[in-house]
């Protein structure tokens, strides 16, 4: 964990690198030559004062005492985790996540009334992910079908169950796992005070996840969900982390855990192994010490598992957020789109690949669009979205700003936006009608990132 990043290779303001340093409160500065910089050269190994401006920085060498100093009253206050909830001990569709007697069912047109009591209740049981995603699956009525009154799909989502954290927890008590963790590493002195021999032994630990059997009747219990669901059958199936140490208001966890995709039908990508890849990645490096730094026991951080099919060959994927990053006065309400052809990532994209990046005034009369980059993988003078596209795109993300500002809008009364996760896909037709699916729903972090 570093108190300020310096790059000269440019990231979109949605990568993960940047939500997260949204997300701590620390400068991430884009500079071109900074790796060959004489000044920051001179710099290297050394304590320094790094304060960002919008169009300049200023870079000053300081005392390891003025640093710790600096430090002692800019920690962030330690994130209280509760305990997981083990009594659901069943696979739970998407739509049924919130339906629960512990809740309060006064559902609307706009989704349920007490939405934030039902997602902080649903977060122990079905992590972050999950419960925003069975959250988003009752936008448009009570039924959860997002069909309005005009009989339209509002916001189009591929089909989902989630396997509670239950299974994960009995997962690492069947293999003796917490007894490690508590009684093996938390008992190394050098684990505890040793970054670098730290990583060894988590990663050491991945792999004895990795190679661990499932529970008796854990494997069965998924093929069989997926067996008895016309939308799963013969598919590759996506796992996806949805740890309870993630998408938590001010804490985002983004890009800290692994989705990985399970094939019934290919031996070398089973679905054992893409749980047992999910499961590892709660003990990853970057996501032990990410934690850590907000002083959150790892020993509460349970992952649940979000699931449905793979889209191994989709037109287009990105991500959006529902608000103006740009706009630091509010008086121009927009989305931020980045957008991608086929899967190439849009958050760790490879070096030199570009997305397109534009700025959507949905509400605004003609709904203009001001575009601040272009996609690289297309033609010169093309977009990644038609027009037609892009407002379907639009209506979504107006949708599901609306739905979860009662739950978001007040915790930052500067800026506030939902950080989402889409894709484009034909379905395999190659009849170029590209269905949307909305993936993912999180609140963006505080807009007033630190400077210094």
């Amino acid at each position: 964990i570093v108190a300020g990043i310096i790059t000269q290779e440019f990231q979109t303001p949605l990568s993960h690198i940047n939500v997260l340093s949204q997300n701590r409160g620390t400068p991430n500065m884009g500079l071109k030559g900074a790796f060959d910089n004489p000044e920051l050269r001179a710099l290297d190994g050394k304590w320094v004062r790094l304060v960002v401006g919008a169009f300049d920085y200023e870079i000053t060498e300081i005392t390891a005492e003025e640093a710790e100093e600096w430090w002692q009253g800019h920690q962030p206050e330690p994130l209280e985790l509760g305990d997981m909830n083990l009594s659901i001990q069943t696979l739970v569709d998407d739509v049924d996540m919130m339906d629960f007697d512990d809740l309060s069912q006064d559902v609307s047109g706009n989704g349920l009334v007490n939405l934030d009591e039902a997602i902080n209740g649903r977060i122990p049981a079905f992590g972050g992910k999950a419960t925003h995603f069975g959250a988003m699956s009752l936008i448009g009525d009570a039924d959860g079908d997002h069909i309005d009154d005009d009989g339209d799909d509002v916001v189009p989502m591929p089909r989902g169950y989630v396997v509670p954290v239950y299974f994960y927890n009995e997962f690492m008590e069947y293999n003796g796992l917490w007894d490690h963790y508590e009684n093996v590493l938390l008992q190394d002195p050098d684990f505890v005070a040793d970054p670098v021999y730290r990583q060894t032994k988590l990663e050491e630990m991945e792999d004895m996840i990795r190679a661990a059997p499932l529970q008796p009747g854990f494997e069965q219990l998924v093929t069989d969900k997926i067996n008895n669901t016309p939308e799963f059958v013969g598919r590759r199936m996506r796992f996806r982390s949805s740890t309870t140490a993630e998408d938590l208001g001010e804490f985002t966890g983004a890009g800290l855990y692994l989705s990985l995709s399970g094939d019934p039908n290919d031996p070398d990508r089973t679905i054992p192994d893409a749980i047992r890849g999910v499961y590892a990645s709660v003990w990853g490096p970057r996501a032990y010490e990410e934690r850590g730094y907000y002083g959150i026991d790892h020993r509460k951080v349970g992952m649940a598992l979000l699931s449905h099919r793979s889209f191994p060959e989709e037109e287009a994927n990105g991500v959006a957020i529902t608000g103006n990053i740009f706009d630091q006065s509010g008086l121009e309400p927009a989305l931020f789109i980045n957008v991608q052809a086929g899967g190439e990532s849009v958050v760790l994209p490879d070096p030199g690949v570009f997305t397109d990046q534009f700025i959507y005034y949905f509400q605004q009369v003609g709904s203009p669009i001001t575009f601040v980059g272009h996609s690289n993988l297309i033609p010169n003078g093309e977009s990644v979205l038609t027009i037609e596209q892009t407002y379907q795109l639009g209506r979504a993300l107006d949708e599901i700003h609306r739905y979860f500002l009662p739950v978001y809008g007040q915790i930052d009364p500067f800026f506030y936006a939902m950080d989402t996760e889409f894709k484009f896909d034909d379905n395999g037709t190659g009849d170029g009608n590209w269905q949307l699916y909305m993936k993912q729903a999180r609140k963006f972090p505080s807009w007033e990132a630190g400077n210094e």
